[in-house]
């Protein structure tokens, strides 16, 4: 009898759902246009929150294509004058858009020329065909491939990792999820310790009020802690999820591998064009280039003559509904900036930081990240919050640099799939149960703002970041 109810009332929602969805992106703007306004939350940005939130919803429900709702947020700014064009579409002037069009051709040439997979093959290879060896295996996949192309590692792997679970027939088991949040972590993890297009978005969007240009050296050396944090990550994987039998893949790794044959001309060619990107990024602190361009330039040098390995569907599969939708998440950062946004959070969160201490402060701008997930993109996250954290930093004598990479960490921690569609790819494949992913995430939420507390804050003092 409950089963049936429960069955009936799945079949309503499932049937309703786009209406369900509409009903609340219509209503929400509503209600906080409601909302009484005062000398701090003026009627502009009560506007402003309301036109965003609806923006967001729509994104998050997808109840229009991406493309779309992308092109109708910003639009909706300019329609009801919430800041000038030139303000709104100024993302499309930065080096972000171009940044990631260019690092999804890379990555799209080298999944094609098959360097990708060569690469993860290798890594399992070397670490042994054990459980173990298989997660380890993978998380060095994922930083070479991070390090080639940084952020565009999460479709081959998300593909690399079901392949194997599919090839030793796991199915959906303890196994098969270990190995799958394996390859999301692999994917991300990465992330925290090489620059990548992901958090040039932070940076983007707090360019009106902190302006240092951010180099890749920089980065790896403020976040260096992230590489142990990436292979504790595994630790915890192998512990949480033992498989029920012996695993060993090494015959069927060699054999996948033994296929490829040897490393082609195309392979070769692209290994250059990393390596100068690489070199290009080395050298940021003499050229004074923003390593952005580096990315967008990365990929067009796949098609030049003597290189020339790219293909016209490798320019095809680039999702450019997604640079739309970078975009468009900077608007929303751009317009909260024009209207004086960061002042209000400032002005809020101010007096619970002062006399609390930089660890006090980062765990707050953490817990805040972590609770605008479960409402908001990470990209809207990191466009909207970037600004305003960056100038209450200052007032508060803190390095802004030190709640950028908070913020990034913070938006990392999750509880459930729908809330980072990176790691809803590795869920979507069916390996993985939802009380499976919701207690491996809960705990990793626990262990990252310990992480955060007792050693980022600590090596951020020693280095003079804090």
């Amino acid at each position: 009898m409950e089963a049936a109810l429960e069955s009936g009332e799945q079949s309503f929602f499932a049937k309703n759902k786009k209406t369900i969805f509409w009903v609340i992106t219509v209503i929400t703007p509503l209600i906080i246009m409601m909302l009484p306004t005062g000398e701090m939350f003026t009627p502009k940005i009560r506007l402003f929150v309301a036109v965003t939130a609806a923006g967001i919803l729509l994104f998050a429900f997808e109840s229009l294509p991406q493309l779309v709702s992308s092109i109708l947020l910003p639009l909706a700014y300019v329609l009801i004058g919430l800041a000038p064009s030139k303000a709104i579409f100024v993302p499309w002037a930065t080096v972000i858009p171009w940044m990631f069009m260019g690092g999804i051709l890379m990555a799209n040439v080298l999944e094609s020329v098959g360097l990708l997979k060569r690469i993860a093959y290798w890594c399992i290879i070397k670490t042994g065909g054990t459980y173990k060896g298989i997660l380890y295996g993978i998380m060095f996949a994922g930083i070479i491939l991070n390090l080639l192309v940084p952020a565009q590692a999460v479709i081959p792997l998300a593909a690399f990792t079901f392949g194997i679970c599919k090839a030793l027939d796991l199915g959906q088991s303890k196994a098969s999820a270990g190995i799958m949040l394996a390859g999301a972590m692999a994917a991300l993890m990465p992330l925290f310790f090489f620059y990548n297009p992901n958090f040039a978005v932070i940076q983007g969007g707090a360019s009106s009020v902190y302006k240092e240009q951010i180099t890749w050296v920089m980065y790896f050396w403020h976040n260096l802690p992230n590489i142990g944090w990436s292979f504790f990550m595994i630790f915890v994987i192998s512990k949480m999820f033992k498989p029920e039998k012996p695993i060993d893949a090494k015959a069927f790794v060699q054999g996948e591998y033994q296929k490829l044959g040897k490393m082609s001309v195309p392979e070769k060619k692209s290994i250059f064009v990393t390596l100068l990107l690489f070199v290009f990024m080395l050298t940021a602190q003499f050229h004074k280039i923003n390593i952005g361009w580096g990315f967008a330039l990365a990929g067009c040098m796949m098609y030049l003559p003597g290189i020339n390995i790219g293909t016209d569907d490798d320019i095809k599969r680039i999702p450019f509904s997604l640079v739309f939708f970078v975009t468009a998440c900077m608007a929303i950062g751009v317009v909260a900036n024009v209207l004086g946004f960061g002042k209000i959070l400032a002005s809020t969160v101010m007096p619970l930081m002062q006399n609390s201490g930089d660890a006090v402060s980062l765990g707050l701008v953490w817990l805040l990240s972590v609770a605008a997930n479960f409402l908001m993109t990470p990209l809207a996250i990191w466009a909207s919050f970037s600004a305003p954290l960056a100038e209450l930093a200052m007032s508060l004598g803190i390095d802004p640099r030190a709640f950028f990479y908070t913020i990034f960490q913070g938006t990392d921690q999750i509880a459930m799939p729908y809330e980072y569609i990176l790691v809803l790819i590795f869920f979507s494949f069916g390996l993985i149960t939802v009380k499976d992913f919701a207690k491996f995430f809960s705990v990793k939420m626990l262990l990252n703002i310990v992480f955060i507390i007792v050693i980022k804050v600590p090596w951020w003092n020693l280095i003079g970041l804090l």
